[in-house]
């Protein structure tokens, strides 16, 4: 009996996935790559360097905002140093979003790459994937006050330079609510949605019947 090969949609379905302290030893690695490209860290990889210090326990990626316009610039330098860009695997099927993957001892550590770009008035970054992967729906696009972004901040983090949006805390609370500094697990304290453009935090609350109830 023949057993075929499950194809997975992203890399995320893999086992054995890298630990934060691995995943910052590729955050590392990876953006020393990007040092001529306009990028930044974001989503849960600015969370956690922000109000920790570090990469949050659990996380199983890192997110790299990086400009539209040297995406295949990115491409080519991932390639240029032997990291397989895999154009079949689902999630890389649209030109707003790039998965790649990493070996450390191992282990699986993946990289998320969003893709912006600037409105037509200038004053917001769009991206069009975000937390809902619906790049094809205009009121799923995240847009971000581009004074939150820009411009492009380096910081030491560890001894290591990293590039940072120019106002990290206020962005932080933009993505995630005011309680962002609290240690909250994704799927199960919270979720995020984008509304028309706008980051919207729904909070689960469990009721006297174990059930979870969606609170804004």
């Amino acid at each position: 009996m023949i057993f075929k090969k499950k194809k997975i949609k992203t890399y995320k379905d893999l086992k054995l996935l890298a630990t934060p302290e691995e995943n910052f030893i590729n955050l590392v690695y990876i953006l020393n790559l990007l040092k001529n490209l306009e990028h930044f860290v974001f989503f849960g990889t600015l969370l956690g360097l922000v109000r920790d210090n570090s990469l949050i326990e659990n996380d199983d990626d890192i997110d790299i905002y990086v400009n539209i316009n040297e995406r295949a610039k990115l491409i080519k330098i991932l390639q240029d140093n032997s990291i397989l860009v895999d154009f079949n695997l689902s999630v890389n099927k649209h030109d707003s979003f790039l998965q790649v993957i990493r070996k450390i001892n191992n282990k699986n550590a993946i990289i998320d790459f969003y893709f912006f770009e600037d409105s037509l008035d200038k004053n917001y970054l769009i991206e069009k994937w975000n937390w809902c992967a619906l790049p094809d729906d205009s009121s799923k696009h995240l847009r971000i006050p581009k004074i939150f972004t820009h411009p492009i901040q380096t910081l030491e983090v560890k001894s290591y330079k990293i590039n940072f949006p120019s106002q990290p805390e206020y962005l932080c609370e933009f993505l995630y609510g005011k309680n962002w500094r609290k240690k909250l697990s994704k799927e199960n304290d919270y979720i995020n949605k984008v509304i028309d453009g706008k980051p919207v935090v729904f909070s689960f609350r469990t009721n006297i019947f174990g059930k979870k109830k969606i609170i804004l």
